[in-house]
């Protein structure tokens, strides 16, 4: 059963509702999606959850704490991207609006639970994108909450 993890701020996941609800993305929008769209992203491994997060992360922020989560899920709940139908300029960092409009689609059609998403942070590897809105939820099997730190020798 594939698993994937989530790395947040402990300030704004204290508990899986938390870690889970998409509030941050509803509010400021991602790369896969537009403000007002709840879509909670989740690294491949835990390792590609902390570099996705680190790389949007200011250097003073590095130190900060953060919680973790395991999410496992049957692989029939989750839809894949080809790489090849996406927009050329779906890793352009200033075009996102291509990009979004896929998540944006996918978020509002409920098309499955979770949607696999190529990693711009570490090329080759992949995310999932989770519907919190899908009625498909409860088949999730949702770890806890844990501390997770980045090691200190980062910010040398």
């Amino acid at each position: 059963m594939p698993e994937a993890w989530r790395v947040a701020d402990s300030e704004y996941s204290a508990t899986v509702d938390d870690m889970l609800s998409g509030e941050g993305a509803y509010l400021c929008g991602g790369r896969w999606n537009s403000p007002g769209f709840r879509i909670v992203y989740l690294g491949s491994s835990l390792a590609l959850a902390a570099m996705e997060l680190l790389v949007h992360l200011g250097r003073p922020d590095i130190i900060k704490r953060f919680n973790k989560l395991p999410v496992s899920f049957n692989e029939s709940l989750v839809m894949h991207i080809n790489i090849d139908d996406l927009p050329s300029n779906w890793a352009n960092n200033t075009m996102q609006s291509s990009v979004q409009d896929v998540g944006n689609m996918w978020a509002e059609d409920k098309s499955s639970l979770l949607l696999e998403v190529p990693s711009i942070a570490v090329p080759g590897d992949y995310n999932y994108l989770l519907n919190p809105n899908h009625s498909d939820l409860e088949f999730l099997e949702i770890g806890e909450v844990t501390e997770f730190e980045y090691d200190p020798r980062i910010v040398k």
